[in-house]
């Protein structure tokens, strides 16, 4: 083993970093007899594999498009556990942008990489299911043409006790925020954690087509929606079922079989809450107002101009305060949207978009007076008022 003083300055550098050099600088290291034609003499060469993959991952690929929607683009105007009118999923303006063949920003190979490691768990857990002898059918295909929709349910396992099959969906994920959620690591609203609403719709779809799977498999009243911490390996489930049979709102249970409901002593469990709440269950989440939005998304895809944003990519003044006051936008979160007016502190599906460049041309001074359902999220409703603006799709009136 070498001594410290002993190394070369091209050992340090390493290959890669040797070839970018400048011509000058690959003269002077020759000259001290560091290099032979700008490689280091000594090293053997040494096959690339991680080079290889990321090639791999970064190569064009072809999917074929059957021109159905996805239930992965699932979306549902709610009210939520606060009396704010939001959105549950997927934005319209970001599909209409997808649709139109809108350059998207790129993702690099780690981004890839880790959405590969939700196959690479599906394909692990399914060969388990297997040695388990519960296994009974893995990735189904579902198709709804009076819907115009398609999915692909991941698993469906057997019950052996109760005799019957459960779908599954298995979701992967790590770090705070997906602790929070699923696990309920300071989570006021949901102490035992709660699933994503994306997730929720999505699991909503194959419970209401579910029927060509239980002529085959028997009935399956309920899914499943199967969570691995991809840090430590924790795993969750979390039972859905629809409170119609095929129909009407989700409801999600725990291992009990006991819905879960937000807390209602969340502002005094939420120090952060200083402003009084009435906390409720979101308000309009169901398959058929889904379904409904489907067919908007369908009148909105024909037009030539992209539809209203649907998402704030900063959160005005008076609705970042009321969000800090009421304990869901973060102490720090609220410094950086203060000290900062260029910051981007709002809703994290715009952050996180693709296409948020051309959405949002002008960053956060993009004008966004002609998005009218916009502003709807900037006041809390009651219970009552919550109903009617589900009903009606309109705001209160203030006298």
């Amino acid at each position: 083993m070498r001594n410290k003083s002993s190394y070369r300055l091209s050992d340090i550098i390493g290959i890669g970093d040797l070839m970018e050099l400048t011509d000058e600088a690959k003269a002077f290291l020759e000259r001290t007899g560091e290099t032979s034609l700008g490689t280091q003499k000594s090293v053997k060469q040494i096959f690339q594999l991680t080079e290889c993959s990321d090639n791999q991952l970064n190569a064009p690929s072809y999917r074929g498009s059957s021109g159905m929607f996805y239930v992965t683009q699932s979306s549902c105007e709610i009210v939520d556990e606060l009396g704010r009118p939001n959105l549950w999923g997927k934005c319209h303006r970001q599909i209409w942008y997808s649709k139109n063949g809108y350059e998207r920003e790129p993702i690099d190979s780690i981004g890839l990489r880790r959405m590969s490691y939700g196959v690479y768990i599906e394909d692990a857990l399914q060969d388990n299911w297997k040695k388990g002898g519960i296994y009974v059918q893995n990735n189904i295909k579902i198709r709804a043409h009076e819907y115009n929709v398609s999915g692909e349910i991941d698993a469906i396992v057997f019950d052996h006790e109760a005799n019957h099959p459960v779908i599954v969906e298995v979701k992967s994920g790590y770090g705070y925020t997906f602790n929070k959620n699923v696990f309920g690591k300071s989570n006021h609203l949901y102490q035992s954690g709660f699933p994503h609403t994306d997730y929720i719709m999505q699991v909503m779809w194959y419970l209401h087509l579910r029927k060509p799977i239980e002529k085959i498999h028997g009935d399956s009243p309920y899914a499943l929606l199967y969570y691995i911490d991809r840090s430590d390996c924790r795993d969750k489930q979390f039972a859905i079922e629809l409170s119609d049979g095929y129909t009407g709102r989700p409801i999600v249970m725990n291992n009990y079989g006991i819905e879960i409901t937000p807390n209602p002593a969340y502002k005094i469990d939420n120090r952060a809450c200083v402003r009084d709440v009435e906390i409720r269950p979101v308000q309009g989440i169901t398959m058929e107002r889904i379904i409904e939005r489907f067919k908007e998304l369908a009148v909105k895809l024909e037009s030539d101009e992209p539809p209203e944003r649907e998402f704030y990519l900063r959160y005005p003044d008076e609705m970042a305060e009321d969000m800090f006051e009421t304990g869901i936008l973060s102490r720090s979160k609220w410094n950086e949207h203060q000290k900062d007016k260029s910051a981007p502190v709002g809703d994290w599906k715009c952050l996180y978009c693709s296409f948020s460049a051309s959405c949002y041309p002008e960053g956060v001074d993009t004008d966004l007076s002609a998005d009218k359902k916009l502003a709807n999220r900037l006041v809390r409703l009651t219970t009552e008022e919550g109903e009617q603006y589900i009903q009606t799709g309109k705001l209160p009136v203030v006298a």
